[in-house]
């Protein structure tokens, strides 16, 4: 036990920055913030076009950007190796790997149960009020800007 806590607490060498735990983060945290990014800006959209759908994705990417964020911070410490409070640290590493496993947690229950729920919800929403009655009252034509009385007759 004594040197797994001697590993955690010890900041790497030049040469052990990117040996196997460093290349492993480096694999699991920059692709998780790409599509992270991807997922929380246009992706979300052109993945889904149902709002509750659109929702989830959203705020699973957004715990994503988070998560995959701060790991990626404490890899670029370890690498420049400026080792600020202690940053350069693999016990960093490891609670962000750790902070990975609870978010997909969390998206997973999120899918599992509030999206069938908000989903159910929604679909009961639009059978007691239609969408469809409600476009038949519209106009589809464009708007027109109007000038006030008092300055048109002046």
């Amino acid at each position: 036990m004594e040197s797994l806590w001697t590993w955690l607490s010890t900041s790497p060498n030049k040469g052990e920055v990117l040996d196997a735990f460093g290349v492993f983060c480096l694999l699991l945290f920059a692709p998780g913030f790409v599509a992270s990014a991807y997922l929380a800006g246009i992706g979300a959209d052109r993945l889904a076009k149902d709002p509750v759908r659109l929702a989830g994705i959203r705020y699973c990417a957004s715990m994503g950007l988070w998560v995959f964020g701060a790991g990626l911070f404490f890899l670029g410490v370890r690498v420049i190796q400026i080792n600020p409070l202690s940053f350069g640290e693999p016990k960093w590493l490891v609670g962000s790997i750790v902070a990975v496993i609870f978010a997909a947690a969390r998206c997973l229950d999120w899918w599992r149960t509030e999206y069938p729920a908000e989903l159910a919800r929604r679909v009961s929403a639009e059978t007691i009020y239609p969408l469809t009655d409600l476009g038949s009252r519209i106009s589809g034509a464009p708007a027109r800007q109007s000038l006030p009385e008092a300055i048109v007759r002046k």
